[in-house]
């Protein structure tokens, strides 16, 4: 597919998480601390069966037809006996490189991949574009080389008109997911992205939510992220890239108090509100 003239590329996913510069998830972890951060980069944590288990839904809904190579249901073996032991080797030295999947997961990420399908915004945001492609800049104001891989770009003829990102949760109504881009960091993904894209193309792209949830019924839920969660987004990730810095720079990485420092704590606000009296 013909793209306006931008610098993205296709590479595979291990190649990309290799690359040393720095993603959102990197800086969700330094605004975290910046030890959280070094450990990170230093020993990156393996996919958990919930990660996996999304790389495969995201495979079956933007990548249908790389999904068969990746991503096979395994068959039930007995492996007490000689017999059943000797079939599930050879099962998956046939198999070697490919995720196994229950019945039960294959059918769960066929039905959800087949119901955003059936969402007409998130299908319409879907319909052309170009998945899994990874962009490269270098960010003005810290000197911080970044990078993003938006799940999908939605193009009209070769030009990008929104930038898509495909969630897995447990709520994708509107409040559960507010919550959701809140705690987990999407609003600096959003606009980490959405800045990131502005530099390679010199255009305000509008970011994109594809909300599904993973528990049957696996309802889809499309959401455009406001300016409200841009504007936070922004100056969470622009700290971010200012801890780097100073952070890299001097080759100091502290945990939540660098001065040892003893800190008076609070309750949480929600719990802040319990009447003594009652």
């Amino acid at each position: 597919m013909k793209m306006e003239n931008i610098s993205l590329l296709s590479m595979p996913a291990d190649h990309y998480h290799l690359h040393p510069a720095v993603g959102h998830s990197g800086l969700v972890r330094i605004m975290r601390s910046p030890a959280h951060y070094r450990e990170y980069v230093a020993h990156p944590p393996e996919p958990t069966p919930a990660m996996q288990l999304g790389t495969a839904f995201h495979t079956a809904l933007l990548e249908p037809d790389r999904f068969g190579q990746s991503f096979v249901v395994a068959p039930k073996f007995d492996r007490r006996t000689k017999d059943g032991k000797a079939a599930a080797e050879a099962w998956e030295a046939d198999n070697a490189g490919k995720t196994a999947l229950t019945a039960e997961q294959m059918e769960a990420i066929q039905s959800m991949a087949y119901l955003v399908r059936c969402h007409a915004g998130a299908d319409r945001l879907l319909c052309h574009g170009l998945a899994e492609m990874s962009g490269f800049w270098i960010d003005a104001e810290s000197g911080v080389e970044c990078k993003c891989r938006p799940d999908f770009l939605a193009m009209d003829g070769d030009r990008i008109t929104g930038i898509v990102d495909v969630k897995t949760c447990c709520d994708a109504g509107a409040d559960g997911f507010a919550r959701a881009i809140a705690t987990l960091g999407y609003d600096v993904q959003a606009a980490f992205y959405q800045d990131g894209f502005k530099t390679l193309t010199g255009r305000t792209i509008p970011f994109y939510f594809i909300a599904v949830e993973k528990d049957a019924p696996y309802a889809v839920a499309a959401y455009k992220a406001s300016d409200e969660v841009i504007e936070v987004g922004r100056a969470k990730y622009r700290g971010g890239l200012q801890l780097l810095k100073w952070c890299r720079e001097r080759d100091n990485w502290p945990g939540y108090q660098p001065n040892g420092e003893i800190e008076t704590i609070n309750l949480p606000r929600w719990a802040a509100h319990f009447d003594l009296e009652a």
